[in-house]
């Protein structure tokens, strides 16, 4: 047993010892003041230098914080925008449901209205309009009517010119006239 407690002393001189030696700064064999005050100096260097790295992280934090609010604060302006014309879409919506409904109750109006025997004859009618329907050239009437302002121009300039000669004629009959 005494074997051990030897061993176990010369343990926890060594470690002792190695203490002693990482806590003696500048080097002079014994723990003194000099070596208290340099471990002071590099505790308050360490210090100095967390609470640097702290103020930066807390810096960074508020940063994103300041991102984040921002990010929260478009995305609510986006989301305020898109409900507003989703808003305006279904108010036209409902608008353009209203005049549907308008057109059908003037449709069934006017089709209350009609005789039942016209309303025959139309019924009659329909299958032949709709055949002659088919049977129109799209191109053709697209064509036609791309070509129809210049034609209406044309008429209208002729026109003018058949006015100006009738004005032309009536001015020399009451002059011959006479």
């Amino acid at each position: 047993m005494e074997n051990v407690n030897a061993k176990m002393d010369e343990q926890l001189k060594a470690r002792v010892d190695d203490l002693t030696r990482s806590n003696d700064e500048n080097r002079d064999g014994k723990l003194d003041a000099a070596d208290l005050k340099a471990q002071l100096n590099r505790i308050e260097a360490q210090l100095e230098l967390q609470d640097r790295q702290n103020r930066g992280i807390i810096a960074n934090q508020r940063k994103r914080m300041i991102l984040s609010v921002v990010l929260v604060v478009v995305i609510l302006a986006a989301l305020a925008f898109f409900g507003w014309r989703m808003n305006i879409a279904y108010n036209n919506v409902m608008d353009a449901c209203s005049r549907v409904n308008d057109l059908a109750d003037t449709v069934n109006t006017s089709l209350a209205t009609l005789d039942q025997s016209e309303l025959d004859a139309m019924m009659q009618d329909l299958p032949e309009i709709t055949d002659q329907l088919k049977k129109i050239d799209v191109d053709a009437l697209n064509n036609a009517l791309t070509q129809l302002p210049a034609l209406m121009d044309t008429v209208n300039s002729l026109q003018s010119q058949v006015q100006s000669i009738v004005n032309l004629f009536s001015g020399l009959s009451s002059v011959f006239g006479r």
